[in-house]
């Protein structure tokens, strides 16, 4: 990668960092309203967890941002962590903390999602091995509200 472009990612690292550590300092220092009724509070409570889940999240966001701004300080940045091959330009372009070529991306992805570990509740699928399709089992009828059971989103 020439210096060029290496400075290019080296200055958007910067920014990045400079922005985010600027805009979670600012989030610290509000304090939240704790006055209504019940349904008020449990929203306060919910969107303060959210809040706390999203901060985690930008936490680690961050550290791969310092790993990548590392990495162009040592020679390494894109080159991929797995194989050692170049990451392409285009991958970096759309994701610049990438450490991973597209190739070894796909095959971490791919070993994830035979890992039943990593996949949501699949009893509603069944696998047609004839086709190489999954498809839903039956139809779920819901007569009253609380039949339906609800998945979040976010994890809290």
């Amino acid at each position: 990668m020439n210096s060029l472009k290496t400075q290019k990612f080296m200055n958007l690292f910067n920014d990045i960092l400079t922005n985010k550590n600027g805009a979670s300092l600012k989030s610290l220092l509000l304090e939240s309203d704790k006055k209504g009724d019940d349904v008020d509070l449990v929203n306060a409570q919910k969107e303060e967890q959210l809040h706390l889940r999203l901060g985690q999240r930008n936490v680690l966001f961050l550290k791969k941002v310092e790993a990548a701004k590392q990495k162009i300080l040592d020679g390494t940045y894109g080159d991929c962590e797995d194989c050692g091959d170049t990451i392409s330009q285009s991958r970096l372009t759309a994701r610049p903390t990438a450490c991973l070529c597209i190739g070894c991306q796909e095959e971490k992805e791919q070993a994830q999602f035979n890992n039943i570990n990593y996949r949501r509740d699949l009893s509603a699928i069944k696998r047609d091995e004839s086709h190489g399709t999954d498809e839903l089992k039956t139809k779920r009828n819901f007569n009253s509200i609380n039949d339906i059971g609800f998945e979040s989103v976010v994890d809290l």
